[in-house]
């Protein structure tokens, strides 16, 4: 009996093991990680994880390669997170790599994106890497609707002191003023009306003075204009005919100085001769020789040719 005892208590055991197993297998499967596979830890310190939870996935190059496995606060009471994550392939992570948390849909849903560094170290299963919150599409959008949001703001407080203005110039003795300017124009306009009206009648019934009027100023200016060509036409006559006689005496003129010329240079009269003979230049110049000879003479001997008597 009690080896068939015992032996009944090695399968209880068996089976609650077997049983224990299968539960963690599924309790895994159903956060996600398939414990058939070697899973590697990785560590990462957020000061706000917005949100992230457990099960949540991590990614790189937009591959899911694990997911986060815990999250719990830092031991130092900062209020830090410590977030780690499972990672089920077989890869290393460079040393400068980021765990950037960031929203995965439209709606919300946190996870982690790996951004591998450019370094050639790798870091060992458990360490820590490096962390970055990316900013999520509504905090970009407040972000670039708050300047527009101050900025209306201040442009309603405008409106309302503009407003308030406005109604206190109407509500105070503007407004009569403005209910009479407004009397005025209309009046000035009727006015305007009733003229416009006594003018076209005007008209209307003077049409044929007025037309007779126009054509008695109309044929007043062909007159005119007839006049002022023919007094254009005499003036240009006088002016061609003076021109014209002017220019006969010049060329006249030119002429009997050419023939001037050529007869002096051709030695006729006084004036040819002196011009193509140089006897007279000759004697003349003779002449002052024997003058500059005489001065110089009765300058070195002055007795010789002046004497002088006195009584």
């Amino acid at each position: 009996m009690s080896t068939k005892k015992y032996s009944i208590e090695i399968k209880v055991g068996i089976i609650m093991t077997l049983a224990l197993v299968v539960f963690i297998w599924l309790f895994n499967y159903v956060k996600g990680l398939n414990i058939l596979k070697p899973i590697h830890s990785y560590y990462a310190v957020y000061s706000d994880i917005n949100g992230l939870q457990e099960s949540n996935p991590v990614f790189l190059n937009g591959y899911k390669i694990g997911l986060v496995d815990e999250i719990h606060f830092y031991p130092d009471n900062s209020g830090r997170l410590v977030v780690v994550m499972a990672i089920e392939e077989d890869i290393r992570i460079p040393e400068d790599s980021r765990a950037v948390l960031f929203n995965a849909d439209i709606m919300g849903t946190k996870a982690i994106r790996i951004e591998e560094g450019p370094s050639s170290g790798f870091l060992e299963y458990g360490d820590t890497i490096a962390t970055e919150v990316e900013q999520s599409l509504m905090d970009q959008l407040n972000e670039e609707l708050e300047p527009l949001k101050e900025k209306t703001e201040r442009l309603i407080v405008s409106l309302d002191s503009v407003v308030t203005l406005v109604h206190g110039m109407l509500s105070g003795g503007m407004g009569h003023d403005l209910t009479a300017m407004t009397h005025d124009l209309r009046q000035t306009a009727s006015h305007l009306k009733r003229s416009s009206y006594v003018l076209d009648t005007m008209l209307t019934d003077q049409k044929g003075t007025v037309q007779t009027m126009l054509a008695q100023v109309n044929h007043d200016l062909e007159q005119l204009d007839y006049i002022l060509s023919n007094l254009s036409q005499v003036s240009d006559s006088l002016s061609e005919a003076e021109l014209r006689s002017a220019i006969n005496n010049l060329n006249s003129t030119l002429a009997q100085t050419a023939l001037l010329m050529k007869r002096i240079n051709a030695g006729e009269g006084s004036l040819g001769k002196l011009t193509t003979d140089d006897s007279l230049y000759i004697a003349i110049r003779t002449i002052t020789l024997r003058l500059d000879t005489l001065v110089d003479k009765i300058i070195e001997n002055p007795k010789k040719y002046i004497r002088v008597k006195l009584f």
